[in-house]
């Protein structure tokens, strides 16, 4: 029964019904979907509508607004450069551009009124006026120097201006020939082509003499005038028997044999011979010292001698005759009174003048020796006496006497040379001549330290006394 049952045929359906009711259900979706599409366009449509009217506003406007309003858009859509300029791309704006915009910018000058206009004219006719004089007279002298020159270069070798006549000043020690010899001007020569270079160099051999002056007398004469070199020093040698002339500039001279005559020493006749040209007297060089004619003194003590020389003022710098100079740090001079000053190395040269000045203003006439080495603690000798008077000084001359009986009593303080004490007492006779004041005995020796020098004078039956005080 149940196969059966189930075997029964299923009743058909009505598919036209089915049919209707599956069209009519997709014909209410469709129209279902069509208004909700419809509805869906009307809901969109005012949007549209609005957003068609905000883009009508354009078309109202007038056609230079809305360029204007391009520009404008398109003016705040340019990059801005650092330097202020815009363009577009986001570029810098080309100089040429700004240079344009200046130049556009730049005021327009107003045309020149006609006084303005005939003033402007009256000055380029003066400029223009000006600049052909100034060519005219440069063209003149152009042509005058061109026509000079070949006048020169025709008449130099030409016989029309030859030397004929040499006239010459001979100095104390160049002679007249020896600047003829020395010149050589060749025959044939003339006052345009003489080299007056070459004449002065030839010259200048001779150590004497400093400088020329060669001036043409035309049409035939050639006139050399020579400047003889100064002396400055007499030096003696170390073999005492020949001195040499050094001149300015410390240039060596030339020898000179040192002629001494009966009872005069070798010093004297040097300080003779110096002060007969008018020069200082140096002693006591060593015997590296090795001068040669013509050529420049660079030994030690010749430049410590220039040192002190040039230190010194010149008031006291005149009043020095001669210095000993064995060694740099052993200078010593002799003044023109016959004092004697022991200086030592050139150093603190105006403060030893300070001293040596005070001192012989404070005991004026009786100072014989002054070691100012170490300028703050000076040691000195003089005379105590009650009757002294000037005596000849280191130049020489007539002696003078003391009368009264006096005794030198030599007053120093201590110097720095040595740690040792020496005294020395001496009796003596007191005579004032310049060969005893310039190799004075009196004088202390390098190495003391402090000296006490005491000497008693004796009358002799003629009331001339001689002095010399020495001091180990």
């Amino acid at each position: 029964m149940a196969s059966d049952q189930s075997r029964k045929p299923t009743p058909r359906k009505d598919t036209r019904a089915t049919r209707r009711g599956s069209t009519s259900s997709s014909s209410r979706s469709a129209s279902t979907l069509k208004m909700s599409s419809s509805a869906t366009r009307k809901s969109s449509r005012p949007q549209r509508q609005k957003r068609s009217s905000s883009l009508e506003l354009p078309k109202r406007q007038s056609v230079a607004s809305a360029a204007r309003g391009r520009g404008t858009a398109s003016k705040q859509a340019r990059p801005v450069a650092q330097d202020g300029s815009s363009r577009k791309g986001g570029g810098t704006r080309p100089a040429f551009l700004d240079n344009k915009s200046n130049r556009a910018s730049a005021p327009v000058t107003r045309p020149q009124s006609g006084r303005e206009a005939r003033q402007a004219r009256a000055r380029q006719v003066k400029t223009e006026g000006l600049v052909n004089i100034v060519g005219r007279v440069l063209a003149v002298v152009v042509v005058v120097a061109v026509i000079g020159l070949i006048a020169y270069l025709i008449l130099r070798n030409t016989s029309v201006f030859e030397i004929t006549t040499i006239e010459t000043e001979p100095s104390e020690h160049v002679s007249v020939e020896d600047i003829q010899n020395l010149a050589k001007i060749e025959e044939g020569t003339t006052l345009l082509n003489v080299d007056e270079e070459a004449i002065s160099n030839s010259l200048k051999k001779n150590p004497w003499v400093e400088s020329v002056t060669i001036t043409r007398e035309f049409p035939n004469t050639l006139k050399i005038t020579i400047n003889e070199r100064k002396v400055s020093a007499v030096v003696v040698m170390s073999s005492r028997s020949v001195a040499w002339y050094l001149g300015e500039g410390n240039i060596w001279i030339e020898p000179a044999q040192i002629e001494v005559s009966d009872g005069q020493s070798t010093d004297d006749a040097a300080l003779e011979m110096a002060s007969s040209v008018g020069a200082i007297l140096i002693t006591g060089v060593p015997s590296t010292v090795n001068p040669v004619a013509g050529a420049t003194a660079t030994d030690d003590v010749i430049a410590a001698v220039d040192e002190y020389l040039d230190g010194f003022s010149s008031d006291f710098a005149s009043q020095i005759v001669s210095f000993e100079a064995t060694s740099v740090d052993s200078i010593s001079c002799v003044l023109s009174s016959g004092i004697e000053v022991s200086l030592g190395s050139p150093t603190n040269i105006s403060a030893k003048e300070t001293v040596i000045e005070e001192l012989i203003s404070e005991y004026s006439g009786q100072i014989t020796y002054i070691n100012v080495r170490v300028p703050s603690n000076p040691s000195y000798r003089k005379i105590d006496s009650t009757n002294v008077t000037s005596g000849s000084g280191a130049l020489g001359g007539t002696t003078s006497t003391d009368s009264s009986s006096t005794s030198d009593t030599s007053t120093t303080s201590d110097t720095t040379d040595s740690s040792t004490t020496s005294s020395d007492t001496s009796s003596t006779s007191t005579t004032d001549s310049s060969s005893s004041d310039t190799s004075d005995s009196s004088s202390t020796s390098d190495s003391e330290t402090s000296t006490t020098d005491s000497s008693t004078t004796s009358d002799s039956s003629t009331d001339s006394t001689s002095a010399s005080g020495s001091t180990e």
